[in-house]
C-alpha cells in the first residue's frame, strides 16, 4: 500500500472510533436528559401538592385564629356578665340588710 493511503485509513479509523464514542455519549446524555425531565416533572408535581397543602394549612390556621378570637370575646363577655351579676347580688344583700 501507499504510505499516504495508510495514513488516510488510520485517520478514518480514528474518526470512526470517535464517532462511535460520540454516539454513545449522545445516547447517554439523551437518557440522562429523559431521566432528569422525569425527575423535574415529579418535583413540580410534589411542589404543587405541597403548595396546595400549605394553602390549606394557612386557611385552617386563619380559621382557628378567628375561632380563638371569637372564644376570647365570648369569655370576656361571660366574665363581664358574671361581674355584673355578682355586683347585683352584692347590692341585693346590702339592700336586704337595711
Amino acid at each position: 500500500m501507499h504510505p499516504i493511503r495508510e495514513d488516510e485509513d488510520e485517520i478514518f479509523a480514528r474518526l470512526e472510533a470517535r464517532l462511535e464514542s460520540l454516539t454513545g455519549i449522545v445516547s447517554r446524555l439523551k437518557d440522562k436528559n429523559a431521566e432528569l425531565a422525569t425527575r423535574l416533572k415529579q418535583a413540580e408535581e410534589d411542589r404543587a401538592a405541597l403548595e396546595a397543602a400549605l394553602k390549606e394549612s394557612q386557611q385552617e390556621a386563619t380559621q382557628l385564629r378567628e375561632e380563638s378570637a371569637a372564644l376570647r370575646s365570648r369569655q370576656k363577655q361571660a366574665a363581664s356578665r358574671i361581674k355584673n351579676l355578682l355586683s347585683q347580688v352584692e347590692q341585693m344583700d346590702l339592700l336586704g340588710e337595711n
